[in-house]
């Protein structure tokens, strides 16, 4: 929502710009704003959950809006990922 972008560019303003942007989830409520959101944030990376898929046809990420520098996780992998240093 403009909402909420609004509330993303405040941050910003204070932390600098979005660099990463993670959807750990298949559920279609969550993947249905990702694509667009991440289109706001041109400079950030979107990673997204293993397992992506779309009804009726599976179509490759990109046709779904997401950009095409979409990086799907892998579980392997995680503790390499940018931001791991962040999480507990």
């Amino acid at each position: 929502t403009a909402e909420s972008l609004r509330m993303v560019q405040d941050l910003e303003s204070q932390h600098g710009p979005v660099r990463w942007i993670l959807l750990p989830s298949k559920a279609v409520e969550h993947k249905v704003l990702a694509g667009p959101f991440a289109q706001q944030f041109p400079s950030a990376k979107l990673f997204v959950a293993p397992g992506q898929f779309s009804i009726p046809l599976d179509l490759p990420l990109p046709f779904l809006g997401f950009p095409a520098e979409t990086e799907i996780l892998d579980p392997s992998r995680l503790e390499t990922l940018p931001w791991a240093a962040d999480c507990d």
